[in-house]
């Protein structure tokens, strides 16, 4: 039996009390509480070989790995060297540790004394998805979805110096149905460059219009790389209807953007013209200052001038007699 199979040590702390955890939700839908169990039960565990969760991790460290793999080959635009980086990317050793830990893995991982499970995060991890490897393909694809490929979506965002948009895009409208990408630029009657992407077939995938020939290219491009990188690329271009909801989605994400900057720069506009009456304020305070200070520098130089004045018209009085003798006495 199993339990004459495990080491003698004390049995750790049954968790699925918690099972009913809304935070345990996706793995109630992938797990049973047994299957859990199992694949989250360290070799280390077992006291015999060959028992374990060593097959579940192999399977996610090349297996689910491929499958990624595959998804990003049919869907991602890049060379295999690009893509060789983000398929890298994806399986970050801080990333398997931060699943580990959103999903509460450490309340039923299960191995023996000497196997520190916090040290060896990314094990269980890999064991997680090594499981979804034996699931039907809408789980294995849900899975990936929402766990690798949305939470990775900043990758696929990056931009090297001469990234060619319009090539991105595409490759990714090849890859989905064999229809080929290209620009048609015309001249509207304000005189402004229109850039409409447009599909072999005839179909409109996006515009925009700009005063610059060479910036109207680059804003339909990025515009149309931007639509044909979400995860229902294949509806939208198939479904007419579902095409125009999300341009029109994205012109009202547009216009709500323009009107926070615009209201950004508003409330910048009055910060600046509030500096602007404090500082006049500021000035006219020191301009008062200024002029008091000389008004009363003139007062003294006047009064100065007036006392300089009367000692001068003092001094040029003719002597008395009576003075002149006294000083010719005080001389003797």
């Amino acid at each position: 039996m199993e339990e004459e199979l495990i080491q003698q040590q004390p049995r750790p702390r049954d968790n699925f009390r918690k099972w009913d955890d809304p935070l345990f939700a996706d793995l109630r839908r992938m797990f049973s509480q047994a299957r859990l169990r199992e694949v989250l039960t360290h070799s280390s565990y077992y006291a015999v070989e060959g028992k374990g969760n060593s097959r579940y991790v192999f399977a996610g460290m090349y297996v689910f790995k491929g499958l990624v793999g595959e998804v990003l080959y049919r869907y991602a635009a890049g060379d295999g060297k690009r893509l060789q980086h983000v398929l890298g990317n994806m399986f970050t050793h801080e990333r398997l540790e931060r699943h580990f830990d959103e999903w509460r893995l450490w309340q039923f991982a299960r191995a023996g004394e000497n196997f520190d499970i916090q040290a060896h995060k990314h094990i269980f991890t890999y064991a997680i998805y090594g499981y979804v490897t034996t699931l039907d393909d809408d789980m294995r694809q849900w899975f990936i979805s929402k766990y690798i490929i949305d939470e990775c979506r900043h990758l696929f965002r990056h931009k090297p110096r001469n990234l060619n948009l319009l090539s991105q895009a595409d490759s990714i409208v090849r890859s989905i149905d064999g229809r080929r990408l290209s620009i048609e630029m015309e001249l509207t009657e304000d005189g402004l460059h229109k850039a409409k992407a447009v599909l072999s077939d005839g179909m409109k995938v996006c515009e925009a219009v700009s005063k610059s020939w060479r910036y109207a290219r680059r804003k339909v491009s990025k515009l149309a790389l931007d639509l044909l990188a979400m995860p229902s690329r294949k509806y939208l271009l198939s479904n007419p209807s579902y095409h125009a909801r999300i341009l029109e989605r994205k012109e009202m994400e547009k216009a709500q953007r323009k009107a926070e900057v615009e209201q950004r720069e508003e409330q910048k506009k009055q910060e600046r013209e509030k500096r602007k009456e404090s500082f006049k304020a500021a000035a006219r305070a020191r301009d008062a200052k200024r002029r008091k200070s000389q008004a009363e520098a003139k007062k003294r130089r006047a009064e100065n001038a007036a006392r300089a004045a009367a000692k001068a018209a003092k001094e040029a009085r003719p002597m008395s007699a009576r003075k002149r003798r006294f000083l010719e006495d005080k001389k003797k």
